[in-house]
């Protein structure tokens, strides 16, 4: 079972962003989990700062693996309050599939920087066929990933689904990573979602600021080269 689990933070007015994204990458996610994992764990951890000109800026850290935390995000929150933000409770959820596979959809996080995540959330009645609807999802997203346009170019798609999150409907989260013209799904994969029964009722779009994969940092402030895909 693999897993995406992520941690809203939103920073002190008087936290220095560039002091707060060194310490992030360089100390904080390297430094994730509080037990030793086996060679080859799946245990990627990526931070993002939400697009736009908010003030004081918000981040999206996301951890993708088969590990399981608790509110302590893999023991980076209380780290990350030390640094001067506010965080949210973490978000699991257990990923349902992905696009065009599992490996290169991690692969777009292992092998470069500079990308931008999409990160859009759809509600579906418990009365629809969950099945059919995952289906037009995923063709959906095909079409994304296969078809780049001018708006997106996405090299890689995980969705999620969640049956108890929202009463009486089902919670699917698609978090899409490439290069974006606007930070946002393509119109025709949203209209091909809404017509399958799924209604978009959240998309948030980010800008990479460093992962981390095993001990190797990509982005960021170290820079270091990661493992190769299927290491």
């Amino acid at each position: 079972m693999r897993n995406l689990t992520f941690c809203d933070i939103r920073l002190h007015p008087s936290t220095v962003e560039s002091a707060f994204e060194e310490a992030m990458t360089g100390d904080v996610m390297p430094g994730a989990g509080v037990l030793p994992h086996p060679p080859g764990t799946l245990f990627v951890r990526s931070l993002y700062r939400e697009a736009g000109y908010g003030f004081p800026p918000a981040y999206r850290c996301v951890v993708h693996t088969a590990l399981v935390s608790d509110t302590g995000f893999f023991g980076m929150r209380p780290r990350i309050a030390r640094l001067g933000a506010d965080t949210k409770e973490p978000r699991l959820r257990p990923v349902a599939g992905a696009v065009p596979d599992d490996e290169t959809a991690l692969g777009v996080l292992r092998a470069r920087d500079g990308h931008s995540l999409v990160m859009a959330a759809v509600h579906l009645p418990l009365r629809m066929i969950q099945e059919a609807f995952e289906k037009e999802l995923v063709a959906a997203l095909e079409e994304e990933v296969t078809e780049p346009s001018r708006v997106s170019a996405v090299s890689g798609a995980i969705w999620t689904r969640d049956d108890e999150a929202v009463h009486g409907r089902v919670e699917y989260l698609v978090a899409a990573t490439g290069d974006f013209a606007e930070l946002r799904l393509r119109p025709r994969t949203v209209e091909r979602i809404e017509a399958a029964g799924g209604r978009l009722v959240e998309s948030r779009g980010f800008r990479h600021v460093g992962t981390v994969f095993a001990d190797a940092v990509v982005g960021g402030v170290a820079g270091d080269p990661a493992p190769p895909a299927g290491g």
